[in-house]
């Protein structure tokens, strides 16, 4: 039996980890098992009838899970929402800074471009098989500009750097 043990340990490994996915939450659970399931979130967004709870997963925080709650604070909905079709919805000129941030969480990194006077939220996501990065620009007003997408530079040159 002793050839089994490691196959076991590796499917018992599987197993819970498809437990702790945010994924594996379904509406109606209480917040209180979301958070022994996933612990503690890494932000928290006001909604108008609730909050929503962040979950940033991986090193290159590719996937960030939203965790709806509703005002009781049972589970409304949970979703990934670092993909292309979430990021196509934002309208340059209506959403603001709070928008961004309460769709998609917490920017990779913040960097201002003196030039156009604009800020860029950047945001890795996974297109496809792709590491992408999309820039939100937003000006002083803290208004959205234009959104662009393009590789994720620290996967160019064939790096694999967190940072």
């Amino acid at each position: 039996m002793k050839p089994f043990a490691p196959l076991l340990c590796a499917l018992t490994a599987a197993l819970l980890a498809g437990c702790a996915s945010p994924a594996g939450i379904a509406p109606g659970t209480p917040d209180g098992i979301v958070r022994s399931r996933l612990g503690a979130p890494d932000a928290f967004h006001a909604l108008p009838d609730g909050r929503r709870l962040e979950y940033v997963l991986g090193p290159y925080q590719q996937e960030v899970f939203m965790v709806d709650l509703d005002a009781a604070g049972a589970v409304r909905q949970v979703r990934q929402v670092r993909t292309a079709e979430n990021f196509a919805r934002l309208q340059p000129g209506r959403d603001r800074v709070a928008d961004v941030q309460r769709e998609f969480g917490t920017p990779w990194k913040v960097e201002r471009y003196r030039a156009s006077g604009l800020t860029a939220w950047l945001y890795p996501y996974l297109e496809g098989s792709f590491y992408s990065m999309m820039a939100v620009h937003v000006d002083d007003r803290g208004v959205v500009q234009s959104v662009q997408n393009g590789p994720d530079p620290r996967f160019l040159g064939g790096g694999n750097r967190p940072d």
